[in-house]
């Protein structure tokens, strides 16, 4: 044991580890504060710091005591660091791979937030519409188009006007008006119409001449002297009708071509009456197109009594004029004196109604009877009228 090393270690020099403890080696991007500087947040969007490396521990160094060379060097701080335009290669390069802050918001922010520039104005918008002028709303216009005036044209006098353009405001007149039999009624008193048939077989017609009452006549296209007819009793101030009977299976296209003939055959009637024989309400399409014949050609229509009168109460609902016979008084044959009792009990119901067609023939018998019953008191109750007045009252 004499050989063995009794001495010693050598005892540690610890000076120089506390001065590298009192001032730690700082490492290149560790985020650590010197001198007493607080900690500052790295500015947004800069590079992320590199990981820090771990701290130097003081050791123990048996080694001959050195000095350490201490840096000094403190890393500059980015939040405060003014931005340079002009940076190094390296620096730049590490700037444009970090998304910029437009690229971040564009991202981020949803569409509606986005402001559109001029640029993607132009380019979104697919074609540049015109802008429109302001509108003015065009003042309404009262009457026909070539009678009221318009704003910019000057208002032409009523008595400076031209007179073909004053006649043509002015509607034809119907013929229910235009060969309408003169006719008063002064005392409003209410009103009997005589209508007698004067077909092939009508007789006595002559003495109807100087009758001291308006009678109407109905004539019958089928009648080869019609149209003479026709000028004698127009030519003694008495209204005309043409008789209108037609089979129930006639069609429109039918009656509108029989119509036509026979309205130019006798141009001069007031109105057109339904036949007693086959008549016109067989059906309601050929009903409906001589109404409408009628209400065409500027006539009235007189219908026969039958079940709820459709047909006149449509015709009177459209502006035709019309009314009803309210009886035949001599077709079965009757005597003059029933004939005489039907004239009385027709002035009656002219009282309650107000208005009462008759309705019989061009025969001896009957003009007998009317000439006997036109002394009776009765007939001052009511007023004989031509069949125009009954006609254009029950349209009103």
């Amino acid at each position: 044991m004499s050989g063995a090393d009794t001495q010693p270690p050598e005892k540690p020099v610890v000076g120089a580890a506390s001065d590298a403890i009192r001032e730690p080696t700082e490492v290149a991007g560790a985020d650590v504060s010197v001198d007493g500087v607080e900690p500052v947040a790295p500015a947004p969007l800069a590079e992320a710091p590199l990981a820090p490396q771990d701290s130097a521990e003081p050791t123990i160094n048996t080694a001959a005591p050195a000095q350490p060379a201490l840096s000094t060097t403190s890393v500059p701080d980015q939040a405060t660091a003014p931005t340079v335009p002009d940076a190094s290669p390296e620096v730049a390069a590490s700037t444009d791979a970090q998304p910029s802050k437009d690229e971040v918001a564009a991202t981020t922010a949803p569409e509606r937030d986005v402001v559109p520039t001029p640029d993607t104005e132009a380019a979104e918008a697919p074609e540049a519409e015109e802008e429109e002028a302001p509108r003015i709303a065009a003042l309404p216009q009262i009457g026909s188009e070539a009678s009221a005036p318009r704003v910019g044209t000057p208002v032409i006098p009523l008595t400076e006007r031209d007179k073909s353009e004053t006649a043509a405001e002015v509607p034809e007149a119907r013929p229910i008006d235009l060969f309408a039999a003169e006719f008063d009624n002064p005392e409003d008193k209410p009103l009997l119409s005589i209508v007698l048939i004067d077909d092939a077989d009508g007789l006595g017609g002559e003495a109807l001449r100087d009758f001291p009452y308006p009678l109407s006549y109905a004539l019958d296209p089928t009648d080869p002297d019609a149209a003479e007819k026709m000028q004698r009793y127009r030519s003694a101030g008495a209204e005309v009708l043409i008789i209108a009977d037609l089979a129930a299976t006639s069609t429109a296209q039918d009656a509108e071509v029989s119509m036509s003939v026979w309205l130019d055959q006798l141009p001069e009637t007031v109105g057109i009456l339904e036949g007693t024989e086959s008549g016109i309400q067989g059906n309601r399409a050929l009903s409906d197109q001589v109404t409408a014949i009628a209400a065409g050609t500027g006539r009235g229509l007189l219908t026969q009594d039958n079940g709820l009168n459709t047909v006149y109460k449509l015709a009177a609902r459209d502006g035709v004029p019309a009314a009803v016979v309210f009886r035949d008084f001599d077709g079965a044959g009757q005597s003059p004196t029933v004939m005489r009792r039907f004239l009385d009990q027709a002035a009656f119901r002219a009282g309650q109604e107000g208005a009462v067609v008759m309705l019989g023939r061009v025969r001896p018998d009957t003009i007998s009877a009317l000439l006997l019953w036109g002394l009776q008191d009765r007939v001052s109750r009511v007023a004989l009228a031509p069949i125009s007045a009954v006609m254009t009252r029950g349209a009103q």
